[in-house]
């Protein structure tokens, strides 16, 4: 799906297609929740009508729902499950292993981190459940993830928006290109910092 088709269903359903898309893409399905935030967000900057405060809302609230619904499937998959997504995302046993150790070890660094990261955000829920962590645990620390995650997704574009609405022709493109830069920049940071807590993170099929 691309841009042109989210912003469109965007225009039409609002904070619920980012309700759903965020849940279903935390849920573990390769849709692309993180765009379709985006593109909200984008959507409200312009004065369509769109609160950016309930884009938010519908972010985080998508992030939780669907992260809990990955957490219940794990608790009731455990290791025999994720063996057979990870063999299904053509990861080997060995990495499965790692990546649910590492969040039975470091659970609420990895946890928070995966929310940031595209494909970890996608089966952090489903491995916190077959990890064994503690549903009061992940609640707190998914709910922490998604309100800043959706905080500085959506915010970041929204103002963004309003910087490009006013600008002239030269002004806009030297903002698009600084704002790809930072974003390129800080997902490369935040990518680091996860595979330093877990060196051999899989990388999973996704859809920002």
């Amino acid at each position: 799906m691309g841009a042109h088709e989210i912003h469109h269903l965007v225009g039409q359903y609002g904070c619920l297609l980012v309700f759903v898309a965020v849940a279903l893409q935390a849920f573990g399905l390769p849709l692309p929740g993180t765009t379709a935030l985006v593109a909200a967000a984008v959507y409200a900057a312009a004065g369509h009508g769109l609160p950016i405060e309930g884009v938010i809302a519908a972010g985080a609230l998508g992030a939780v729902a669907g992260g809990c619904a990955g957490f219940a499937v794990g608790r009731w998959g455990g290791e025999g499950l994720l063996l057979r997504v990870g063999g299904r995302l053509r990861v080997g046993p060995e990495r499965v292993q790692q990546l649910r150790h590492g969040f039975a070890e470091r659970g609420t660094a990895l946890l928070f981190i995966s929310r940031f990261v595209t494909g970890l955000r996608n089966v952090a829920g489903l491995v916190a459940g077959a990890s064994g962590m503690s549903l009061r645990r992940f609640l707190s620390v998914s709910a922490a993830a998604a309100v800043a995650w959706a905080s500085v997704s959506a915010l970041e574009y929204y103002w963004f928006g309003h910087a490009l609405l006013g600008a002239s022709t030269w002004v806009r493109v030297g903002l698009i290109c600084a704002g790809i830069a930072w974003l390129v920049v800080s997902l490369g940071l935040i990518r680091r910092r996860a595979l330093r807590q877990l060196p051999a993170a899989p990388a999973t099929a996704s859809a920002d």
